[in-house]
């Protein structure tokens, strides 16, 4: 994460795309991957890390947060998210890749058999819903709990991208600290904070849902064209200028049941 030249920017004085990630393993055999083929959460596309892996036994997750720089270039009065957001956004991903197939070496080398579903080439999405949904097997794995705008929220906030890799090798899971999907969201649990409602600039995310539909016509139809010259595009001010940008934002939910909600799509 450190000495990587491909976790900078290539554009202007190549700034650092993340921060130190932090990890977290779950159980390849935990039930809650099986409540991710519901309908109300991802749906039945979503695979069992068995499918990925026969003789799976461990799924670790992580979560890679935006430097302070990034997070710094995004002005909370524009409609437009800056360049060094929407070149992190892509580039990030790409280094995201790197870092699998390095998780993938290492294990490896461990002895361990190990897929990173992100790179293999049965993923797909239908409908912006994902075979692996990254953010839900954070959820798992104790990463954090979602907010109301949809993202992850983490110790290092929600400004950031998540992965993950499947292996055989046994590693004692997480402790999970919390049984609600929004356990952290001051919002879903108390009616405070709500900031990323009004930061929407196109109020796709409303008191109750976020509306992925709109959110993601937004980024094809003003975002994308805005930055065609350079191939990026993707929105994030869902993400910064928030209380839950660079750490969790409150305390912790009461723990109210396994896990439900409305689908989420592929998203941040």
């Amino acid at each position: 994460m450190r000495s990587d030249p491909r976790n900078r920017l290539p554009e202007g004085r190549g700034i650092p795309i993340f921060d130190l990630p932090v990890a977290a393993v779950a159980a390849a055999s935990d039930p809650l991957f099986e409540q991710l083929r519901k309908e109300d959460v991802v749906g039945p596309i979503h695979a069992s890390p068995e499918y990925w892996l026969a003789g799976a036994r461990s799924v670790i997750s992580y979560f890679l947060p935006f430097s302070k720089e990034i997070k710094q270039a995004y002005s909370i009065n524009t409609r437009l998210p800056p360049l060094e957001w929407v070149s992190g956004r892509l580039n990030g991903e790409i280094f995201n890749h790197v870092l699998r197939r390095a998780l993938v070496i290492m294990l490896r080398r461990q002895g361990g058999r190990v897929v990173a579903p992100g790179l293999d080439p049965r993923y797909k999405a239908v409908n912006w819903l994902p075979m692996w949904s990254e953010r839900h097997v954070g959820f798992i794995a104790g990463l954090g709990s979602f907010g109301l705008h949809g993202g992850l929220l983490t110790e290092k906030g929600t400004a950031g991208r998540i992965g993950s890799v499947i292996t055989d090798l046994v590693f004692p899971p997480s402790e999970r600290a919390y049984t609600e999907v929004y356990a952290y969201c001051p919002w879903k649990q108390e009616r405070r904070c709500g900031v990323c409602i009004n930061r929407c600039p196109v109020g796709a995310i409303s008191k109750e849902v976020k509306n992925h539909s709109i959110c993601i016509a937004n980024g094809a139809e003003f975002i994308r064209p805005a930055f065609k010259d350079w191939g990026y595009h993707g929105c994030g001010h869902c993400q910064c200028n928030l209380p839950c940008s660079d750490h969790l934002p409150g305390r912790n939910g009461p723990a109210v049941g396994a896990v439900k909600g409305r689908k989420q799509g592929n998203g941040a």
